[in-house]
């Protein structure tokens, strides 16, 4: 807009830049640049963001002068996030995934891979695998991602499948299970992915799958977050992911069903199958059509 003199900003006072890490990477900075070149010398500059990587650092010192640091990353920790680790091999992925959808409490999942494309190849193989399941990612057209992040804010479906596009700046109290199918390289996109289902005091879970490739990454977060991701126990107590509240409506419900079994005298149902989680949130876990 600028280029083509449909807009002026030589006027504007202050410029604010939201989520700075991103805006400032290589993809972004030369434009930046020449938005900055176009606005009056006592501009104000505002920088918001969740961690401060070098470019950001160094936008400072060439923009900022005397800047006031504000820093707030106490309310934005991994507390109330248990987290977890998972070492396969890529081909078992699929099959850990499974098992880990039989084993958890799940309320609402988010389950993200370092790709487009296999954000979608995974949607898939979830929902043939009997799951309720939507995906998102950035090359779907803002109509089609508005929709089916309204419909899963709403409890439509259970499982979210998607890319980094959904990690910054979207929060939905329902997700309690957060699952890196693809483990990322950097500590912030880290921090983005698995912080949503710590928010708000609500407690949450982080399970993350490992290959050999990953294990480098996996010590530098660890380091670089001051926090300890712990391999994965053979049961995950439901008490740090679920809400008491949760629990006793869960055991409430199983109790009445085996009793109408008993009643009925009808064989109760496995606890290992996906009908036990069907049962829990039939309106959540009914397959939907893929968006």
């Amino acid at each position: 807009l600028l280029n083509k003199n449909l807009v002026k900003i030589q006027n504007c006072a202050t410029l604010i830049l939201d989520e700075a890490d991103k805006l400032l990477s290589q993809d972004f900075k030369g434009m930046l640049d020449g938005i900055i070149g176009h606005l009056p010398k006592d501009r104000q500059i505002m920088l918001y963001s969740a961690t401060f990587p070098l470019s950001v650092e160094a936008f400072m010192r060439k923009h900022l002068k005397n800047p006031y640091e504000i820093n707030l990353m106490e309310e934005l920790t991994l507390k109330g996030v248990t987290q977890y680790y998972a070492f396969v091999q890529e081909k078992q992925k699929v099959h850990c995934l499974n098992t880990l959808f039989s084993k958890l409490q799940i309320n609402q999942s988010i389950i993200f891979c370092n790709s487009t494309q296999r954000v979608e190849l995974l949607a898939k193989k979830i929902t043939e695998l009997g799951y309720s399941c939507y995906y998102i990612h950035a090359k779907m057209n803002q109509q089609h991602r508005n929709r089916v992040f309204h419909d899963f804010r709403q409890g439509l479906c259970r499982n979210l499948v998607c890319s980094d596009l959904f990690t910054r700046g979207i929060d939905i109290q329902a997700v309690n299970v957060v699952i890196n199918f693809d483990f990322p390289k950097h500590s912030e996109t880290y921090l983005h992915r698995i912080g949503r289902s710590g928010r708000y005091g609500h407690l949450g879970v982080a399970i993350n799958l490992i290959t050999y490739d990953d294990r480098f990454s996996l010590h530098k977060i660890e380091q670089e977050l001051c926090t300890e991701i712990k391999p994965i126990p053979k049961t995950i107590d439901p008490s740090l992911y679920v809400a008491d509240a949760q629990l006793v409506d869960a055991d409430t419900e199983e109790e009445e069903y085996y009793r109408r079994q008993q009643q009925l005298n009808v064989q109760p149902r496995s606890n290992s199958s996906h009908q036990q989680q069907a049962a829990r949130a039939p309106t959540l876990y009914q397959k939907q059509t893929m968006a």
